[in-house]
């Protein structure tokens, strides 16, 4: 949900026609937040600033367009803080569409060092370290043909 809110307010912040400072820099602002929660660097206090900024926004714009630019990030704040906070706290994305706080790793205990993975890794980005299989995250283009083609379900996301 945070990357919806993202895609909305990217929307947004174009559509906007500059009249108002309130849904010129507002949107714009909260557009730069989210992006930065999305790309694992969100701080500690950037939810509730992100109310503060819809709240204000919505109420101080002139147009319809500003009284609701900040209806999306608000309702997945309201209903999805959790993903926020995971994305903040964790440094993880639980719906796994943020690239930069996805990675996948390869359970040792369950590798049984078949090679599969291996072979199909279309960036060969998993590599054989003393009999098991592990992933460099640089590589790793995260598209998940490690966790298809593995019968030990060893390759998880985290």
């Amino acid at each position: 949900m945070v990357d919806v809110a993202k895609y909305f307010l990217n929307f947004l912040k174009d559509e906007s026609c500059g009249k108002c400072t309130s849904c010129r820099e507002g949107v714009e602002r909260m557009h730069e937040i989210v992006t930065n929660i999305t790309l694992g660097k969100g701080k500690d206090n950037d939810i509730e600033l992100l109310e503060e900024l819809g709240e204000v926004v919505a109420e101080t714009s002139l147009c319809a367009l500003g009284g609701t630019a900040p209806n999306p990030l608000l309702s997945t704040i309201r209903y999805f803080r959790d993903e926020y906070e995971a994305h903040i706290k964790d440094k993880r994305c639980p719906a796994g569409v943020c690239k930069e706080l996805t990675r996948f790793v390869i359970d040792r205990e369950k590798c049984v060092g078949c090679g599969g993975c291996v072979d199909l890794c279309p960036r060969a980005a998993i590599r054989f370290v003393k009999d098991r299989a592990f992933i460099d995250a640089q590589l790793c283009l995260e598209c998940k043909t490690c966790v298809k083609v593995c019968p030990m379900k060893a390759p998880n996301e985290v």
